[in-house]
C-alpha cells in the first residue's frame, strides 16, 4: 500500500515538473526610441512569460494596446525589467506609452495535437493554459486547405476543444481572446495545421 502511494506521488510530482518545464521565458530588449523593441515581434508558447528589459538609458513602458489592455508595466527605468505571462493564444500589439512610436507585438500560437491522423481522429485544439477569466471568452476559426477562415467555436470559456474531421486534407486553426463587455479582442494567433488522411 505504501509503495503504491509512493508511486502515485512520484508520478504526480513528475507530471507537475514536466508541466512547469514546458513554460519558458521569452526575452525582449527595450533598445531605445529609434530602435524600439528587439525583437519587434516576439513569439512564445501558451503560458510562456515575456520579459522586457530596459537596456536604454531612459525610462520606457510596455503597454498592451487598448481597448483590450491586458498589461501595463508602468515606468521601467534604465536597467530594470517587467514580466508578463500570456496564458491565451493570440497576437497582442503593444507600445511604449511615453514614446508612442515604439511598438511591438507578442504572438502566442494555438496548439493542436496530434499533428496528423485519419478521418475521425480526435484532435485536441488548445487555445489557453487556463479557462477564460471572468468577462473573457475564446473564439476559434478553422479552414480546410487554402480556403477561407470560418468560425468553428465562438465565445467558449474552455481552454481546449476536440476536432474530429470528417474529410481528409490539411486543416488549420487559429484563435483569439475577446472581452465580452466591450468586444475588445486580441489579433488572431499564428495558425497551426494538421494533416488528415482518409484512413483507407
Amino acid at each position: 500500500m505504501r509503495r503504491s502511494i509512493a508511486l502515485v506521488l512520484a508520478a504526480s510530482l513528475f507530471l507537475l515538473m514536466a508541466g512547469e518545464a514546458r513554460a519558458a521565458t521569452v526575452d525582449i530588449s527595450i533598445v531605445g526610441v529609434s530602435a524600439g523593441f528587439d525583437p519587434t515581434t516576439a513569439t512564445g508558447a501558451i503560458g510562456d512569460t515575456f520579459h522586457w528589459t530596459n537596456n536604454d538609458s531612459i525610462t520606457h513602458t510596455t503597454t498592451q494596446n487598448g481597448p483590450l489592455s491586458l498589461w501595463n508595466s508602468g515606468n521601467i527605468t534604465a536597467g530594470n525589467a517587467f514580466s508578463r505571462a500570456i496564458d491565451f493564444a493570440g497576437s497582442y500589439p503593444y507600445h511604449c506609452s511615453i514614446h508612442t512610436s515604439m511598438t511591438g507585438t507578442v504572438r502566442v500560437p494555438i496548439q493542436v495535437s496530434p499533428s496528423s491522423g485519419s478521418v475521425g481522429t480526435a484532435f485536441g485544439v488548445t487555445v489557453a493554459s487556463v479557462a477564460a477569466p471572468s468577462g473573457f471568452v475564446y473564439d476559434i476559426q478553422r479552414r480546410k486547405g487554402s480556403g477561407d477562415w470560418t468560425a468553428w467555436k465562438t465565445g467558449i470559456t474552455a481552454k481546449s476543444a476536440t476536432f474530429r474531421p470528417k474529410a481528409s486534407g490539411t486543416w488549420s486553426f487559429r484563435s483569439r481572446l475577446r472581452k465580452t463587455s466591450n468586444g475588445a479582442k486580441s489579433g488572431w494567433s499564428p495558425p497551426r495545421s494538421i494533416s488528415v488522411t482518409s484512413g483507407y
